[in-house]
């Protein structure tokens, strides 16, 4: 079954995915933080969102990345009260304060300095925000979800992260799956990346995909994950918009991605057998449809959903 986090665009068809969205939702509520590691482009952004989305906090999502931070971290995360503009004294808020009652998004844990790692912790160990030019500390009551493209024990070993702030931050991890292999993923976002291009965009344009392009999408290594695939349709939607044709071809896709034949992924049966389901599902019921989604003969979806109910 297709799931779609209605406050996240979480798109989530296979296993390994729908595992990952609904760890999300099970520790959403908990006050502890979490941990998403995973590669870039993978959606730990859109999964951090639908873990605040579903947290109940009325606070804003505010996010912080790591290559944005210094090493004298302390008033950037925690704010200046002593910060002056002209002749006026004016109060810099950090993202600590920011996120009050809300959640703190902590992106590419690799580029976070260690300052930056001990200004956190110390905020956490304390449930303070220890602002400069703020006689006593504010509390704290933020949520944090931190992000790492790398597993946080390889971090603690190349000495990129404080060992007490691995286990703060990760007491609690998600892993999120690359998109390559991930075939009924593929299918799904692709389609609804389409459909989201045909309302950005706006006029008409192909609303499918013609089956020489579509096993070139699923059988790609996808180095840039969702975040890739993402701007692989819409270049696509707009080639093929140009042509005024219903489908797109792989003459529309990008060359690297329609002809790179070195690193391709085999679609295995039990794969062919999840995309059938998903168009299945995703038609309504109705095998031609589904049939037009894939680029298969109706008998194919109807072999592979008996197939897979055995």
């Amino acid at each position: 079954m297709v799931h779609i986090a209605a406050a996240a665009a979480v798109v989530a068809c296979s296993a390994a995915m729908m595992e990952a969205v609904s760890l999300a939702r099970r520790l959403a509520p908990l006050p502890r933080p979490v941990a998403l590691v995973g590669e870039t482009g993978v959606g730990k952004r859109l999964i951090a969102r639908l873990i605040h989305a579903q947290s109940g906090r009325a606070g804003p999502f505010v996010s912080v990345h790591g290559g944005e931070v210094s090493d004298s971290a302390q008033p950037t995360l925690t704010g200046d009260e002593r910060r002056v503009f002209g002749a006026a004294q004016t109060r810099l808020r950090g993202p600590f304060e920011r996120a009050q009652n809300g959640t703190l998004f902590l992106e590419d844990l690799p580029l976070w300095p260690r300052a930056a790692q001990s200004t956190v912790l110390r905020a956490l160990d304390e449930g303070l925000i220890a602002a400069r030019g703020i006689e006593r500390g504010l509390p704290l009551s933020c949520r944090l979800i931190a992000a790492s493209q790398r597993a946080l024990d390889d971090l603690v070993n190349d000495g990129r992260l404080l060992p007490a702030f691995r286990w703060c931050i990760g007491e609690f991890v998600i892993h999120v799956p690359p998109l390559r292999g991930r075939f009924v993923d593929i299918a799904a976002l692709s389609y609804h990346f389409l459909a989201g291009a045909r309302e950005e965009l706006g006029g008409l344009g192909p609303t499918l995909v013609e089956p020489e392009a579509l096993d070139s999408l699923l059988t790609y290594r996808w180095p840039g994950n969702v975040r890739q695939l993402r701007a692989v349709v819409e270049w696509s939607w707009v080639q093929a918009a140009a042509s005024a044709i219903e489908r797109i071809r792989i003459t529309d896709l990008p060359p690297d991605v329609a002809h790179d034949d070195a690193s391709r992924v085999a679609v295995d049966l039990q794969g062919r057998r999840e995309l059938s389901r998903w168009a299945f599902e995703r038609a309504g019921g109705s095998r031609k449809r589904a049939a037009d989604l894939l680029g298969v003969h109706p008998n194919t979806i109807d072999n592979h959903r008996r197939a897979a109910a055995q």
